[in-house]
């Protein structure tokens, strides 16, 4: 037997008899914070999103409300005044007509927060929404990723750098026109023209009659754009 491995074999018991001599290891969890709201919403309306980062997930569903969620969690581990900074950046919420809904991000002053290609800060933002299926989505992005899905309504959004995610529920018709300065654009809709920049990537097509219209731009990033399976459809 190779002398290193008989080694080995020799010193395992030992290594498992001396293990509850210097107790059980633990991994510390970083600190984490939710906030959640629902607001009654009719179907149909327009929700403004302004000045979110980090990452956004949009879903539609049959409620005539929004459910909106909020997580924050620190990257460091053992950050100092983790539940001063966490509680930091939180969500507002306007509501001005039974058809509108603005939603805005407020944080500290001189403070800085992370998003996937920022790399600012202890801070990592998260969003979850459920809102209703047609309703009419402007978003305004300032860096992370966003994936909306089962939403039949108009889409506006846009993204300084990071990916945008759009699941369209059937063959639509769709207006498509989307463009990434700096990325690339991948559609499951081919009737729409695809131009190929050096950099970055354009999708436009007509407006149909009765199409949804659908607006996306990207700084630094790419864009897929996706058809939802019928049995994905909830």
């Amino acid at each position: 037997m190779n002398r290193k491995l008989m080694i080995f074999c020799l010193a395992w018991p030992a290594l498992l008899l001396a293990a509850p001599l210097f107790g059980e290891v633990t991994i510390a969890r970083p600190a984490q914070t939710s906030h959640s709201e629902t607001v009654n919403f009719a179907p149909g309306g327009t929700i403004t999103m302004n000045d979110s980062f980090g990452d956004l997930y949009i879903h539609g569903w049959d409620q005539p409300a929004v459910e909106m969620t909020l997580i924050q969690e620190m990257s460091d581990y053992n950050a100092p005044n983790a539940k001063q900074q966490l509680e930091g950046v939180h969500f507002m919420t306007e509501h001005p007509s039974a058809n509108e809904l603005k939603i805005s991000t407020t944080i500290p002053p001189h403070s800085f927060f992370r998003h996937p290609f920022g790399g600012k800060g202890p801070v990592t933002v998260r969003y979850e929404l459920s809102v209703p299926r047609d309703s009419h989505l402007v978003i305004q992005h300032r860096g992370g990723n966003i994936l909306i899905d089962n939403v039949t309504g108009s889409v506006d959004a846009r993204n300084r750098e990071g990916d945008i995610v759009l699941m369209l529920p059937g063959p639509g018709p769709y207006a498509i026109d989307a463009r990434s300065k700096m990325g690339t654009v991948i559609s499951d809709f081919a009737d729409q023209p695809h131009v190929i920049h050096f950099i970055g990537e354009k999708l436009e097509g007509a407006n149909a009659t009765g199409a949804h219209p659908i607006h996306l731009r990207v700084g630094f990033g790419g864009i897929t754009i996706t058809e939802m399976a019928p049995e994905a459809v909830p």
